[in-house]
């Protein structure tokens, strides 16, 4: 076993580090093992280092944050396969032996060639007799389109497909080497190179000359050289563009060596043909994956990650409950405050269950008009009252075998309580207007921030209904009780938001991290991260500084909290500095941020924040 990190990000892309007598420290410091040159990290950011049978990852109190498949962590266990991003750069850990990923990028030459380059235009189809005049010659090429034909209707994956089209053109053309280049934008490197060899273990690499891909794909025109008297050059090339329906994706770039005669014309229609073929079935499957990337990303973004971002003992409780219930079919019921993340306990769940990838369906019982629950909850049959001009399907039936999670169950208005809970116990309902019945095949979630026992014994709530929603319960910790995670939240939901302001984030202050420590909470983990959005979006600097916290963060200056008076001083201070430099900039604040050194829109946030716009100066 090899553990070492392959970077496929960042300014060390492609490059792989082996930890050393099983471990490795990483920072910005070049007493590091992996020293990577980033404001954004730390000068001793994190080490991997072995720990028994496994590694385990440390964050070293970095200031942006480590984070292990998208979530920050101080402390964790990795495996094969995770994903580390430190900084602006991304590792993925690898332990397994005969699993290699060498670098794999072939770069474009920018040697220029000394022979004589034809270019011809292939804008109208050849005539038969541009294939030679013997009738052998085009049943062979005739049969070679068909072959190629047929592995385009058989082969989804692009870089196995370019294979093949290499191999097949490699039995009509008399090519050495041969290479398909994808680039989207001249202005950029090739998006990927696919190479084959008719010596596979040959010396000889194919040289790709810059200049000739860039030329045919900018006139779409065919480029073979026809100089074979030219003793400078050792190879004949041909580079047919690939010219797909939306826009030309790269070439076909062929080289043989010399003495060997240049290509001929006939090759270069056969080409043609081959390259029309592949163009468009290679853009759709590019595309394709494009499209399935963007599935991906968008599933992720409606269904995070199933790991709840947090390693104090309340969060592992609730993430082993998670592991234990999520394989059953039985009904959950989540409990918690308002805004602790009972939603994401509940996609957690679907995540790590079988039904991951059936639909999650999610209602808010408290925020639908008792009125309309109804038929949002089963649907209804066309004409069932005025206005159902056709039959509509409620979220009961849209859950199909998926997950249907019911939040604010406790505000469930008694008739609809009587309703569910016959969805429940007989596995079937009837839509508004309905006569049928439709089979119910979805598990339940349910999650509640009411005390259900004594909603109970007011009458507010049924009680065999309680009974069929509590087979299996677990209540999810308000944030003032995990403290020690407040600095990992925030800095998850930094980054997420950073990425989506597109601005740069280098990490969290002292003081702000102290503040956000502090606080109380009272809204839980939904309050935070709306505090760190808040900061995010009106931060003037690259990271975050108290100032750019809500004012009731920085108003909560409680004697009973740690550090509280460190930060009236600190305030106190501000005040009279900020205070000193509008006396002598005569009021005006723009003078006054330029004698402070500082944004004068910072110093109008900071004057409001410390209540500074009713004073005199």
């Amino acid at each position: 076993m090899k553990p070492r990190l392959l970077a496929i990000a960042g300014s060390m892309t492609n490059t792989v580090r082996q930890l050393v007598d099983g471990q490795i420290s990483i920072g910005r410091d070049e007493a590091n093992q992996l020293c990577l040159v980033d404001s954004a990290v730390s000068r001793r950011h994190c080490t991997i280092q072995q720990a028994g049978d496994q590694y385990e990852l440390v964050d070293l109190d970095s200031h942006n944050g480590t984070f292990v498949n998208g979530v920050p962590v101080a402390r964790k266990p990795i495996d094969h396969g995770d994903t580390i991003r430190i900084g602006n750069s991304e590792f993925v850990f690898l332990t397994h032996e005969g699993e290699s990923f060498p670098d794999r990028r072939l770069r474009l030459s920018d040697s220029s060639s000394h022979s004589t380059l034809t270019t011809l235009r292939m804008e109208k189809s050849p005539a038969f007799h541009t294939f030679g005049a013997e009738v052998g010659r085009m049943a062979r090429d005739l049969a070679a389109l068909f072959r190629i034909s047929n592995v385009i209707n058989s082969i989804r994956g692009s870089e196995l497909l370019q294979r093949e089209l290499l191999r097949l053109i490699s039995e009509v053309v008399p090519a050495d080497h041969g290479a398909v280049v994808l680039q989207a934008d001249l202005d950029e490197e090739a998006n990927s190179i696919c190479t084959w060899s008719r010596q596979p273990d040959a010396a000889h690499k194919i040289e790709i000359q810059r200049d000739l891909v860039h030329r045919a794909i900018w006139e779409r025109s065919a480029i073979l050289t026809d100089d074979a008297s030219n003793s400078s050059e050792t190879q004949n090339v041909l580079c047919l563009p690939l010219v797909a329906v939306e826009r030309t994706i790269g070439v076909i770039y062929l080289t043989s060596l010399r003495p060997a005669p240049p290509f001929r014309e006939d090759h270069l229609h056969f080409l043609d043909s081959v390259s029309r073929i592949a163009a468009v079935a290679l853009e759709n499957i590019l595309a394709l994956d494009a499209l399935r990337s963007e599935n991906q990303r968008l599933k992720r973004e409606l269904n995070p990650t199933s790991n709840l971002v947090g390693e104090s003992r309340q969060i592992r409780q609730v993430e082993e409950f998670i592991s234990r219930v999520a394989r059953s079919d039985s009904t959950v019921l989540i409990r918690g405050e308002s805004g602790t993340g009972k939603e994401v306990v509940a996609r957690s769940i679907h995540q790590s269950s079988p039904r991951q990838e059936r639909p999650f369906v999610a209602i808010n019982c408290a925020a639908i008009p008792e009125t309309l629950l109804e038929t949002e909850l089963f649907g209804h049959e066309k004409g069932a009252y005025t206005g159902a001009v056709g039959m509509r399907k409620g979220k009961l039936e849209a859950a199909d075998d998926g997950t249907l999670f019911l939040d604010e169950i406790g505000e469930l208005a008694p008739p609809m309580q009587a309703k569910l809970l016959r969805v429940l116990q007989q596995k079937e309902f009837e839509r508004v207007g309905g006569t049928h019945s439709v089979a119910f095949k979805a598990r339940v979630l349910a999650a509640t921030n009411k005390n259900l026992e004594q909603a109970i014994k007011s009458g507010e709530f049924r009680q065999d209904l309680y009974y069929r929603l509590n087979v299996v319960s677990v209540t999810v910790p308000p944030l003032r009780e995990h403290r020690e995670d407040i600095s990992l939240l925030a800095l998850y939901f930094a980054a997420k938001y950073a990425q989506k302001a597109k601005r740069p984030f280098k990490g969290i202050s002292q003081g702000a991290r102290t503040l956000l420590m502090n606080y109380s909470w009272p809204g839980n983990v939904r309050e935070l991260e709306n505090a760190i959005e808040h900061a995010i979006v009106l931060g003037l600097t690259e990271e975050i500084l108290p100032e750019d916290l809500p004012n009731g963060i920085l108003e909560e200056q409680s004697t009973e909290l740690e550090g509280a008076r460190y930060h009236d001083t600190l305030n106190q201070s501000k005040k009279e500095l900020i205070l000193s430099a509008l006396r002598d900039a005569k009021g005006s604040y723009p003078d006054a941020a330029r004698i402070l050194g500082i944004h004068p829109k910072y110093l109008h946030r900071l004057a409001r924040n410390l209540n500074l716009k009713s004073e005199p100066v």
